[in-house]
């Protein structure tokens, strides 16, 4: 080592593993608090992990949504969900037969998530207190506590995402290809985990266009200095980094190369269109509809007028989403700042780059283009990729505010204050956490498997959450369509549905069959609470 290096801390190489600890600890104790999956998103992904590990390959005997046009049961499974989380709930169901056996990778990951953080804050400081604030932000998970321990995207898209705009920046910085390399990769791990994880490659190809024009910089710089000496041009100048650009694209399709290939086999094409049809959509709950399609002419149709009011909503939820999920509000303005005066230093902005225009873009996304879907849960997934990084601007901003302070409050002790106002946020946060274990489910899953009780062996049931009455009990499921009880009668016939449950939170269409208005076709069985069990007996199709 040359007499201007310095060596790094020595707690840098020892606390990890006690980040590593309690993070582990802290979600185990998340974990814990569930006996099954919390929300639709989570039993479709652990009923598919269980089929796989079954060795029913990529099929299930669900249908939850139509727009895809599915021709029956058992379907064709991931056609508008990526497969990633439902591959880590296979390898636990792989071990035990038992839902904490498919939490065990993503409590694994989840409390591994703080290393990740204890990495990207080093980029950025080696003040040992900052770093573990970090950490200890993203172990305590805030509103992204409730989901981080249960197969879903949260915690695979936060480690792929998060290391993904890690390596594009050490790419851009340093200039070596392996970054690009892993920054591929990570960014196909995103894609296998969420379809919106695609921005990732964007990013990743916006990353090498600052490359590219770095390197015509230095090129003409190098040109007009030997220009002015007078020397015939540089011809043992760099070249263009075309190599980075290969390396990022060989890495995403050395992950999801495979999944396309199967969508071709399965559908005709490397990917299905049922999630680009959501762009379409006038409403939330045409995700459901059946026999319709959605494409431009759908949403022009609704007039311009509607068009501005929902894409105003979608910028206003978009921004409530991020202030009060993403940083929690009251680390809001810590967060802001932080970007804010880091992102003049020269040494930083680069580092933080990628994460901007991946933030930049996810908002739009969410709120422009992808509207409904983001206003209902697609924003509040995508932005787990942000988590690691909001955490690190968290305590920085918490750094300079206090420091702002110190400066004009000569009483204040800045290095004690510090750790008090961190101390006290950290507490806030983990109230938080508590408090998002406590949400209500979608389904009671006591009465689903009453209703699942008095069913026969050969009951096909639609419902508002057709993969959790799979998983609670057993029977093939199809999602209620948003649309009128005839129509409903007709996907009935086709799909071989003989069971209705509806509750309170039914779609409108179908306000007569749940007032219990004589519907022929349909007839009530029982009532379970708000849940009501009725007979379908549709016309032959």
């Amino acid at each position: 080592m040359s007499a201007t290096q310095i060596a790094p801390p020595t707690w840098i190489r020892r606390d990890w593993l006690w980040i590593a600890l309690i993070g582990l600890l802290m979600q185990g104790f998340w974990a814990l608090q569930m006996d099954h999956p919390s929300y639709m998103d989570a039993y479709y992904y652990t009923t598919n992990g269980q089929r796989l590990a079954g060795g029913y390959g990529f099929t299930e005997e669900v249908i939850w949504q139509y727009l895809d046009d599915p021709a029956g049961l058992p379907a064709p499974s991931h056609s508008y969900w990526m497969p990633l989380p439902s591959l880590l709930a296979a390898a636990g169901y792989a071990v035990a037969d038992s839902f904490r056996a498919a939490q065990a990778p993503f409590w694994l990951l989840a409390g591994l998530l703080p290393l990740l953080t204890y990495g990207i804050s080093l980029q950025f400081t080696q003040a040992r207190w900052q770093v573990w604030v970090a950490c200890l932000f993203t172990a305590v998970g805030g509103y992204y506590s409730r989901f981080l321990n249960q197969p879903t995207t949260f915690t695979p898209f936060a480690w792929a995402g998060s290391a993904c705009l890690l390596f594009l920046a050490w790419g851009h910085v340093r200039q070596q290809g392996r970054w690009w390399l892993l920054a591929g990769l990570m960014a196909g791990a995103a894609h296998l985990t969420r379809a919106d994880g695609l921005l990732f490659l964007l990013v990743g190809g916006l990353m090498w266009l600052f490359s590219l024009r770095d390197w015509y910089r230095n090129r003409s710089i190098t040109q007009s200095f030997d220009k002015a000496q007078d020397n015939s041009p540089n011809l043992a100048a760099s070249p263009p980094p075309i190599s980075q650009l290969l390396l990022l694209l060989a890495g995403y399709l050395l992950v999801m190369g495979w999944w396309f290939a199967h969508n071709m086999q399965v559908f005709g094409r490397p990917l299905p269109t049922a999630g680009t049809q959501t762009m379409f959509l006038t409403q939330y709950n045409d995700i459901f509809a059946y026999g319709r399609t959605f494409d431009l002419q759908h949403l022009l149709a609704a007039g311009w007028p509607a068009l501005l009011q929902s894409r105003l909503q979608g910028i206003n939820l978009a921004a409530q989403t991020f202030i009060a999920v993403s940083t929690l509000l009251f680390l809001f303005p810590f967060i802001f700042w932080a970007w804010i005066k880091w992102g003049r230093q020269p040494d930083k902005w680069p580092l933080l780059r990628p994460f901007t225009w991946y933030t930049l873009g996810l908002f739009a996304a969410m709120s422009l283009v992808f509207t409904w879907p983001g206003q209902r849960g697609g924003l509040l997934h995508s932005s787990a990729a942000i988590w690691p990084w909001m955490t690190v601007l968290a305590a920085g901003g918490i750094d300079i505010a206090v420091d702002f302070a110190a400066a004009r409050l000569p009483h204040w002790q800045p290095q004690r204050a510090k750790k008090i106002f961190s101390g006290m946020f950290l507490g806030l946060a983990l109230i938080i956490s508590v408090g998002t274990l406590r949400t209500t489910e979608d389904i009671d899953p006591v009465i689903v498997r009453q209703i699942g009780a008095v069913l026969p062996d050969t009951a096909v049931i639609i419902t508002g959450n057709a993969p959790g009455f799979y998983y609670h009990t057993g029977r093939p499921s199809l999602s209620v369509p948003n649309e009128p009880p005839e129509v409903l009668l007709e996907l009935a016939a086709r799909y071989g549905g003989n069971y209705l449950v509806l509750d309170d939170m039914h779609p409108p269409p179908l306000a007569p069959v749940y007032a219990e208005e004589a519907v022929p076709g349909i007839r009530l069985v029982e009532r379970f609470g708000a849940y009501k069990l009725f007979a379908l007996e549709p016309a032959a199709p």
